[in-house]
């Protein structure tokens, strides 16, 4: 989940009875390519290429791509183990199933990319250059292809299988004397970064998309009305967890509505931290205690996430 996107609306304080704090937070979604990889570990393993150029490219676009779905996934920890083996025509599901094995993930990215012919276009003189070095500018076409092939072993036992293929236009700048094989022996300098852009173009298919969505929590205005607003405070804040702690107590404090409501609200927040096991076994609890008007929609929710493991 990501923190509160908008601003929730002023509190209105009443009586003893509960009240109700509304939230919106932009919510994970399965990515555009379908598949659904959040909770999951992950692995990316290149396919060695045919020349120590296309290997190293291999190897920097893996880690770039490691890099993009580490920032998506697992707020940026580096978590997604990079491996290589030798290059193969062709991948069937039996070998994805031993990857994932060897590499104790739930999801593995089998990656292979090939570099075509360096291409030097016109070389143009550079308005006000500073160096004899950098007076030329040439871009140098580098066509590139592309096979992905991902394999969940928490999804359906199944080959996800991607190709596409582009053309890089990496900017080398040079002296305007340089040879076509030195334009070319520059621009593999720039490879990384070419690397960069083509794991970008990758990744995008696989990050989350995200949706805006309304959630509520209970609060009641009475001599512990402080605490009610400190979790709601950290709800706001992101920090589900630390809502949990002071919402905790009540569950055994005061009448039957106020402990069904704190089971409620911790129920809503562990299913805001995605641990929809412990948010249903809440939402039992603070059903078998009172009927809130909250609770269906929870409950609704919860149905939806728990039929997908089943």
């Amino acid at each position: 989940m990501k923190r509160a996107s908008v601003l929730v609306a002023a509190l209105v304080l009443a009586a003893c009875s509960p009240q109700v704090y509304p939230l919106h937070l932009e919510v994970r979604q399965p990515s555009s390519s379908g598949l659904d990889l959040n909770r999951k570990t992950m692995s990316i393993v290149y396919m060695d290429g045919t020349n120590h150029l296309d290997s190293l490219f291999d190897r920097s676009t893996a880690s770039a791509m490691a890099r993009y779905l580490e920032e998506d996934y697992f707020e940026s920890e580096e978590v997604v183990d990079i491996y290589h083996i030798p290059s193969a025509d062709s991948v069937t599901v039996e070998q994805m199933r031993s990857l994932v094995m060897d590499t104790e993930k739930d999801v593995v990215f089998l990656l292979s990319t090939r570099l075509g012919e360096f291409a030097p276009e016109d070389n143009q003189p550079v308005s006000g250059a500073r160096s004899i070095d950098s007076s030329y500018v040439c871009p140098v076409a580098i066509p590139v292809s592309t096979r992905l092939m991902i394999y969940d072993s928490m999804g359906e036992d199944k080959v996800a299988r991607y190709s596409g293929s582009a053309v890089l236009h990496p900017m080398i700048y040079n002296n305007g004397v340089t040879t076509a094989d030195g334009l070319k022996t520059l621009a593999q300098l720039q490879l990384d970064g070419q690397a960069a852009e083509v794991a970008r173009r990758i990744s995008s298919r696989f990050v989350s998309g995200w949706k805006t969505e309304s959630f509520s929590f209970y609060y009641f205005d009475d001599m512990r009305v402080d605490e009610w607003l400190e979790g709601l405070q950290y709800v706001y804040d992101g920090k589900f967890a630390k809502a949990i702690d002071v919402w905790t107590p009540f569950v055994t404090k005061g009448y039957t509505v106020k402990r069904a409501c704190a089971a409620y609200n911790i129920a809503m927040a562990f299913y805001l931290l995605e641990d929809y096991e412990m948010s249903e076994r809440w939402l039992t609890v603070a059903e078998k205690m009172e009927s809130l008007s909250l609770a269906p929609g929870l409950r609704k929710r919860l149905g939806a996430h728990l039929e997908k493991t089943q």
